[in-house]
């Protein structure tokens, strides 16, 4: 294993920053078109992704929360009727909720999604060559949790 050392750390400090100021472009325009935060954009997309449902805990894992701070997403998606939270009682757990899109939840991600796409392509993507692409997924999936 490599010593940690100063050009590491920069290397981490220059992906954050470069990770926080892009995410914070998106935001900012997704913000000004659909009233949504990213993490409100992200549950959309990942339940749109999944048959427009999942269950809290499969929704936690997917997106790296703890149950409190996706409960208030869900909860402000449900105040604004993106999404409904119905109870799924099972064999195995009869505390199970699961998180539906809603119609109108799926049109307002299929909108912003378009929106998120451009902005990716603008803020991140374009810059990007084929071999620095396939060389941040190699380097990425390696430290990854997700590994595929």
């Amino acid at each position: 294993m490599p010593r940690l050392d100063a050009e590491r750390i920069a290397l981490w400090k220059s992906f954050q920053m470069a990770g926080e100021v892009v995410s914070r472009r998106i935001e900012a325009e997704m913000f000004d078109e659909f009233h949504l935060a990213l993490p409100q954009f992200d549950m959309l997309a990942i339940l749109a992704n999944n048959k427009d449902e999942l269950r809290v805990k499969e929704l936690c894992e997917l997106l790296s929360a703890v149950p409190s701070s996706l409960s208030r997403r869900i909860d402000s998606l449900v105040e604004r009727g993106y999404v409904t939270r119905e109870e799924a009682p099972t064999v195995d757990d009869n505390r199970a909720v699961i998180v539906r899109l809603t119609r109108m939840g799926r049109l307002v991600w299929r909108d912003s999604n378009i929106l998120y796409r451009r902005a990716i392509q603008r803020e991140f993507a374009a810059g990007l060559t084929e071999p620095e692409v396939s060389t941040m997924i190699r380097v990425l999936t390696k430290v990854s949790p997700f590994k595929k």
